[in-house]
C-alpha cells in the first residue's frame, strides 16, 4: 500500500511540477513574443530551478526560434533571473540577444566560406562570437565594409579550425604555415576580421560516425540531408568532401580529443608578420621520431 502511495505521489508532484514549469514558459515567451512578433518562439532547455546559494540567480533557460533554426543558429536567448516578476525589466536583453543571434552566422559563413577555399570542404570551423560586445552590429560592419580595408576598426573572434588529412606525419608544415597565413590576411585586408587562429592537423582515421553524429547540433539532427548523409557514412565508412563538409557545417564544437595525435598550427596576429612565424606544436610521437 506504501508503494502504491508513494507511486501515486510521485507522479502528482511530476504533474505540478511540469504544469508550473509551462505556466512560466509561456509567461517567459509571452514578453520576447511582443518584442518579435514575426517568429515562433519556443524553449530548448528549461525554464529550471535553481537553488544554489552562490547565485541570485533561481530560473534558468535557452530560447529559441524558428527563424534562429532557418539561419541555422548556434546561439539561443539565455535567460536567468531572479524571479519572475521582473521580467519586464528583460525585455530589452531579450530582444538584443535574439537579434545577436540572428546575426551570428553570417559572420560565421564569411569564415567559413574562406578557410574552405584553403583548406578544402571537409573542415571543421568553429567561431567563438561570445565576447564580441554588440554582436549584431560587428557582423553590420564587416558586410558592409567587404573589400574596404579599415585599419584599427576590426573584428576579431577566436577561430578553431580542423583540417582532416591521411597522415599527418606526411604533411608539408611550411604549406600549412604558408596557407593559415594567408587565410588570416584574407579575413584581415578584405572583411576586417583580425582573428587569432588555431587549427588542428588530424588523421581522418578518427573521425569515425559516432564522433560525427555526436558533434551535430540536436536541433538539426532530424533535418533531412543531415539523415541522409550520416545514415551513408554510418554505412559506408567514407563521404565526399561536400557531403561530409556539409554535415560538419552543423558542429557546435571543435576537436578537443587529448587521446588523438594532432599538430597544432598557432596564428596569432599580434606575434606573426610572415608565414614563418607561425607557431607550431607537434605531439610527443613525432617530436621523438624527428
Amino acid at each position: 500500500m506504501k508503494k502504491i502511495f508513494s507511486v501515486v505521489m510521485l507522479i502528482f508532484i511530476t504533474l505540478l511540477t511540469s504544469g508550473f514549469t509551462k505556466m512560466h514558459n509561456d509567461e517567459v515567451l509571452e514578453v520576447i513574443q511582443r518584442q518579435v512578433p514575426n517568429d515562433k518562439f519556443y524553449f530548448i532547455r528549461g525554464l529550471e530551478r535553481e537553488y544554489g546559494f552562490n547565485t541570485n540567480v533561481r530560473y534558468r533557460g535557452i530560447i529559441y526560434s524558428d527563424k534562429l533554426k532557418e539561419a541555422k543558429a548556434f546561439m539561443g536567448i539565455q535567460v536567468a533571473l531572479e524571479d519572475l516578476d521582473s521580467l519586464y525589466m528583460w525585455e530589452d536583453d531579450f530582444k538584443d540577444q535574439y537579434e545577436n543571434a540572428l546575426a551570428s552566422p553570417r559572420l560565421t559563413k564569411i569564415i567559413r566560406e574562406n578557410a574552405k577555399k584553403v583548406f578544402g570542404d571537409d573542415i571543421v570551423v568553429y567561431v567563438d562570437l561570445s565576447n564580441i560586445f554588440l554582436l549584431k552590429e560587428a557582423v553590420e560592419f564587416v558586410e558592409q565594409n567587404i573589400g574596404n580595408f579599415i585599419p584599427d576598426d576590426e573584428v576579431g573572434p577566436p577561430v578553431y579550425i580542423d583540417v582532416f588529412v591521411d597522415d599527418i606525419t606526411k604533411v608539408n608544415i611550411d604549406e600549412y604555415k604558408k596557407k593559415l597565413f594567408n587565410l588570416h590576411q584574407t579575413l584581415y585586408k578584405k572583411y576586417n576580421i583580425n582573428s587569432d587562429i588555431n587549427m588542428d592537423l588530424q588523421d581522418r582515421e578518427h573521425l569515425n560516425y559516432d564522433i560525427v553524429k555526436n558533434h551535430i547540433f540536436y536541433i538539426f539532427k532530424d533535418e533531412p540531408q543531415v539523415k541522409k548523409y550520416l545514415k551513408k557514412y554510418k554505412k559506408e565508412k567514407t563521404l565526399p568532401p561536400k557531403e561530409m563538409g556539409y554535415l560538419m557545417d552543423y558542429f557546435t564544437r571543435y576537436f578537443d580529443d587529448e587521446n588523438i595525435s594532432n599538430i597544432w598550427f598557432q596564428m596569432y596576429y599580434k606575434y606573426v608578420k610572415e608565414p614563418e612565424d607561425v607557431n607550431v606544436i607537434f605531439p610527443k610521437e613525432l617530436k621523438n621520431n624527428g
